[in-house]
């Protein structure tokens, strides 16, 4: 599988976002938690081929945002390890969206939110990705 890439041209309408390769998120998470930064959630935006999941974070009123774009398929790591807390907004995120989350600390499966008669993630989009083309 190819590396994800954040498919907005621009960011959102958000200040102080920060792109990072999944592979450097827990160093990220890490860097923020050590200057006292607070994990407030995430946010998952599923763009049909791939999610961009953003966590957001505050520090004495100052807002940081980390975005990482996974591959459907792949797997991000969680920020349990850091941030305890975070196993809600990522458990959230595997009911909803069907984001495989790595490493969660509390992993209720994907049914926190959703019962066993839900065949599917609720949010998920169909992926859009043309086969063979990469686009």
């Amino acid at each position: 599988m190819g590396e994800a890439r954040t498919v907005h041209t621009e960011l959102p309408d958000i200040d102080n976002v920060q792109v990072v390769r999944k592979e450097e998120l827990l160093e990220r998470v890490a860097e923020l938690a050590s200057q006292g930064f607070r994990f407030i959630t995430t946010t998952c935006v599923d763009t049909g081929e791939q999610f961009e999941v953003y966590y957001h974070f505050d520090h004495q009123l100052q807002m940081s945002h980390l975005l990482v774009a996974v591959e459907k398929d792949d797997p991000i790591p969680s920020i349990t390890p850091i941030y305890f807390s975070a196993f809600v907004a990522e458990n959230e995120m595997k009911d909803l969206f069907g984001v495989k989350v790595d490493g969660l600390n509390v992993d209720y499966q994907g049914r926190m939110l959703v019962s066993d008669e839900l065949p599917s993630p609720p949010m998920r989009k169909p992926n859009t990705r043309r086969d063979g083309d990469g686009s």
